[in-house]
């Protein structure tokens, strides 16, 4: 018999009744056949059935809910996993059936209602119904949905039955008034108090349901997934020769060490504990893929809960019904602990129910099918003794389990599209579970990539995230028995880096290093990075056969310029890795040594080297946190800097600057696109002394004056980390000598004073950037206030224009963008760090309020104001008021008021504004709170309170004449107020 998925309940009632053939046919007959009918459904009679002998249908089910614990737990594997399913899919569908039961009773249906349901003549009803009850999923938990979760999405299931079957029955024209009777609210929650009573009941003695439930003790050992295999380990089964050679596999990686390389060159004397000591269930937040999700954006995961019971979480995923069906995205940073976490994994789901390949996709074919990339994976962890195929038919008795590490290396190394590979994971388990062979499939992947697949809808998501203090002091304290120790202080001085477990496994070899003085714990970022990359750059050197001292540092510089080289080539592209294939590129493009045949970046542990297999092995690399790439790429343009100052300063005479090297390397991108790389540089340039760094803005000041009738370089030509374009180059290198030497000189005031003779070179150097730099990288540019001193600007797109004319110091331009923003678009913005551009920020908002376009949103006189235009923007405040008062809401007055009274005039405003407010809103003068009136406002607030009567509004036709003169002349001109 071909059974349906056990989340439907004709499914259900078949596995159900798969070792009880006189119950099934029993109940099959009851239901009309539905649950043994073959292709379609039968609608008529399956409806008649269940209205017309429902009780009797109800109590053999019940009959066989209540041996459902003694089947179960007398089974293992699949069979065990299938009964599990499917008694849950039976005590929802029950719960409903029953409370429904209740509301109705027995309808008594007459025999014209019986023949009109035979006929068929309510076909498209019944036949809508029967699949809504009979064929439809039914909720059940999952990894992302825990037992409470699903309380609620029982409750709207049952909503969604509710309406088929009141649509159904108000048909029957003598059945009485369903409307009553299942009145949705009150059935939806007796449905989920009645389910939650029997799944208590089941959990009392079925493991998976307190495992769905989080029933189960939490005090388990926090290391290595034991509490998922503790969790899982329901039975126990003598396995098959070929599970036992794959389980055993899995076992082994428990006891390597958690990383094999060359101890010699990797810390002297350092022993790497094993995998499942060392080992921590790392804390994640999980999710599940919709249309809203992000699961790429940081910030989008950052909204999500924290959580720590990773084991449980698991534990209820591979023992539900989900796991087959949909695969598993496992997403973290590079150095989080993905490739470990899957090693344990494959390792700890117990043998008596599972049975686990590991597919490590960086060393199998990335562009055949799953199936056979599982194969390839197979035949080298077992040197060709296991095939997928025998694998799978041995182990039909259990849950198959593939877990595909390094998503991320197979899209980054492949040049074939595969953004579809989770859908094709997805079809690969949608077959398996055709042939009676479901798989749970668990895919790895970086967290940055996951834009980059198409993720199955519902599929659950969960990101690992970094350690906290608890788990640095675990972690180290593993390694400090059979290691030089070192002290959890240590550690957390370092911040984030040691909060991700491939770095702090990094820090800790290096702070263990008996060579590595004591001192270098108190180091500056920027000190310790350059004692990291030399110290990891002279072990990777040392690795080079018969290399000799002499020729040690030489080897040295090679592997610290092709670390800078590489980082340069990611931010040159945009982008936070860089293929080997470009790399070797750009070593040729900028005359550096590019050998053939190896890793150009050898195995250093700050960088993460992803790999595929096509014809050939495909290989790119990244840095395992930002701050490496922005360090060494201020540390390259700084050291490149220096040489030129010195070649042209430091001689007899003066030379002109050679920079043909420094504007290969600077006429790509900003560096305002990376911010932190200018506080990098900054750190730098302090370390140099007072002459040493005179010389440098001495020579980006020259490159920056000249940079217009600058030579073409000759000297790089086929260094191309971007396509070639004619404005680009030129662009972002003046653009990068701006940040430089406003960086470089404490004292810079207005790049514009470069030419003195020429002011109006720097306004069109703006226009430059905005032709040539992109959009992206304009916007930098614009945003870069603390690095290019006075030239601030808005980072809002839609104040690029307002911005630049800012940049530009195109006063002019600058106030009629803003009062253009105002009036067509209702776009105000108010730079803070420039009390000058307060006034004509107020007035933007004052011409709006006066054509009704927006609301009252103004600001505090700030700090630099001078008082004059405060005082002549209170004015005109003033009188924009009492030409609008008599249509302003009286909380909006209140408002205005509450604003205005705190700007001092030098002399007394006249009363008539606060006049017409009385006479519309009778009192508001009194709401304004004393201590905040300054001025002559208090005395005009006096007079206006002290009137006996309210003014006559025709003594007002005068002022409101002159104030109407005032706004034309103030707000559409540059006439002093």
């Amino acid at each position: 018999m071909r059974r349906e998925p056990a989340i439907t309940f004709r499914g259900a009632l078949q596995i159900l009744g798969h070792h009880d053939h006189p119950w099934l046919d029993r109940l099959n007959s009851l239901l009309g056949g539905a649950v043994l009918a073959s292709g379609v459904l039968p609608p008529v009679n399956a409806l008649w059935g269940w209205v017309d002998q429902k009780n009797e249908a109800m109590s053999l089910t019940r009959r066989a809910l209540d041996s459902v614990s003694g089947r179960v737990n007398g089974a293992a594997g699949l069979e065990r996993h299938q009964l599990v399913i499917a008694a849950h899919t039976t005590i929802v569908m029950t719960s409903f059936f029953e409370v429904v039961g209740e509301r109705l009773g027995t309808p008594l249906l007459t025999k014209g209602e019986k023949v009109m349901l035979a006929t068929g003549e309510w076909q498209r009803e019944s036949d809508s119904l029967v699949r809504l009850l009979y064929a439809a999923d039914v909720p059940a938990p999952s990894a992302a949905v825990g037992f409470e979760d699903n309380v609620s999405r029982v409750e709207l299931w049952a909503q969604d039955r509710l309406w088929g079957i009141g649509s159904f029955l108000r048909g029957l024209k003598d059945f009485f008034d369903v409307s009553v009777q299942l009145n949705s609210s009150a059935v939806m929650e007796a449905v989920s108090n009645r389910y939650r009573s029997n799944y208590l009941a089941l959990a009392a003695t079925v493991h998976e349901f307190k495992v769905w439930a989080d029933l189960n003790e939490h005090a388990a050992t926090r290391t290595a997934l034991r509490r998922m295999e503790k969790l899982l380990s329901v039975a126990a089964r003598t396995p098959r020769d070929l599970r036992a050679v794959v389980h055993a596999i899995n076992q082994s990686e428990l006891d390597r060490p958690v990383i094999e390389l060359d101890t010699d060159s990797y810390g002297v004397g350092a022993i790497f504990p094993a995998v499942d000591g060392i080992f921590r269930t790392p804390h994640f937040r999980i999710a599940r893929a919709t249309t809203e999700a992000r699961p790429a954006d940081e910030n989008w995961w950052v909204a999500l809960e924290r959580r720590r019971d990773l084991d449980q979480v698991l534990a209820r995923h591979f023992s539900g019904p989900g796991s087959t069906r949909l695969p598993l995205l496992l997403l973290g940073h590079p150095g989080a602990g993905k490739s470990l976490l899957t090693k344990v994994l494959a390792a700890r789901l117990p043998e008596s129910g599972y049975t686990v390949v590991r597919v490590p996709l960086r060393q199998v074919d990335a562009d055949v099918p799953v199936v056979e990339q599982i194969q390839q994976a197979l035949h080298a962890s077992t040197n060709g003794r296991v095939s997928w195929a025998t694998l799978a038919d041995q182990s039909e008795d259990v849950i198959r389990v593939v877990l595909l590490d390094g998503l991320d290396e197979l899209l980054q190394a492949t040049t074939n599209d595969r953004g579809g590979y989770l859908r094709e994971v997805q079809e690969f388990q949608r077959i398996e579970a055709t042939i009676g062979r479901p798989v749970a499939v668990v895919v790895t992947s970086r967290t940055l990539v996951a834009d980059r697949v198409r993720i199955p809808d519902g599929a659950p998501m969960i990101k690992l995230d970094e350690f906290d203090d608890d788990q640095i002091a675990e972690w180290i304290s593993v390694w400090n028995r059979s290691n030089r120790p070192m002290s959890l202080e240590t550690a957390l001085a370092q911040g984030d880096l040691a909060r991700q477990p491939l770095l702090l496994l990094m820090l800790t070899l290096y702070f263990t290093d008996p060579d590595t003085p004591a001192e270098d714990a108190e180091l500056s970022q920027v000190d310790l990075y350059d004692r990291l990359f030399h110290t990891y750059a002279r072990r990777e050197a040392k690795k080079v056969p018969n290399l000799s001292e002499r020729d040690l540092p030489e080897a040295v510089e090679t592997q610290l310029r092709r670390l800078s080289t590489a980082a340069l080539g990611m931010f040159n592209r945009g982008r936070q890795s860089i293929t080997e294939t470009e790399l070797s590129a750009d070593l040729r493009g900028l005359k550096e040594p590019s050998p053939q045949g190896e890793r150009l970046l050898g195995e250093f542990f700050f960088v993460h080297s992803a790999e595929a297999m096509t014809s050939s092995v495909q290989r790119s690399y990244e840095f395992l946190h930002a701050t490496f790439n922005e360090h060494l790429v201020a540390a390259r343009i700084v050291e490149e800097l220096r040489d030129v100052a010195a070649a042209s300063l430091r001689g007899r005479r003066f030379r002109e600057p050679e920079d043909a090297l420094l504007f290969a390397l600077l006429s790509h991108q900003p560096l305002a696109i990376q911010q932190p790389t200018m506080e990098f540089v900054l750190q730098r340039l302090l370390r140099l002394d007072d002459d040493e760094r005179d010389d440098v803005v001495k020579t980006v000041g020259w490159l920056l004056e000249h940079y217009r009738t600058r030579q073409p370089a000759q000297n790089f030509p086929d260094y191309r980390p971007l396509p070639p374009d004619v404005v680009r180059p030129i662009a972002a290198y003046s653009a990068n000598l701006v940040l430089l030497w406003v960086v470089a000189d404490p004292d810079a005031r207005s790049v514009r004073d470069l030419w003195p003779d020429a002011p109006e070179t720097w306004a069109s150097t703006v226009d430059l950037w905005s032709a040539g730099l992109g959009t992206e990288g304009f916007r930098a540019m614009l945003a870069s206030r603390e690095e290019t001193a006075e030239f601030a600007a808005a980072s809002v797109s839609a104040f690029n224009q307002l911005s630049a004319a800012r940049l530009r110091e195109d006063e002019y331009t600058e106030r009629r963008l803003r009062i253009g923003h105002a009036v067509l678009d209702d776009l105000h913005y108010y730079f803070d760090d420039r009390p000058d551009t307060w006034k004509d920020y107020c007035i933007s908002r004052l011409l709006t309020q006066m054509i009704g376009v927006s609301g009252l949103d103004l600001s505090p006189v700030p700090d630099g104001v001078l008082p004059e235009d405060a005082s002549d923007m209170a004015f005109l405040a003033y009188a924009l008021f009492g030409r609008t008062c008599q249509d302003m809401t009286r909380e909006y007055v209140r408002k205005f008021l509450t604003w205005l009274v705190q700007i001092p005039t030098p002399v007394s405003p006249g009363s008539a504004p606060l006049l017409l407010v009385e006479n519309v809103h009778r009192g508001v003068l009194r709401e304004i709170e004393p201590a905040v009136v300054r001025g002559h406002w208090r005395e005009v607030i006096d007079e206006v309170l002290a009137a006996d009567e309210p003014a006559d509004l025709s003594v007002t036709a005068d002022y409101l004449a002159e104030i109407s003169r005032i706004e034309s002349r103030s707000m559409y001109s540059n006439e002093p107020y």
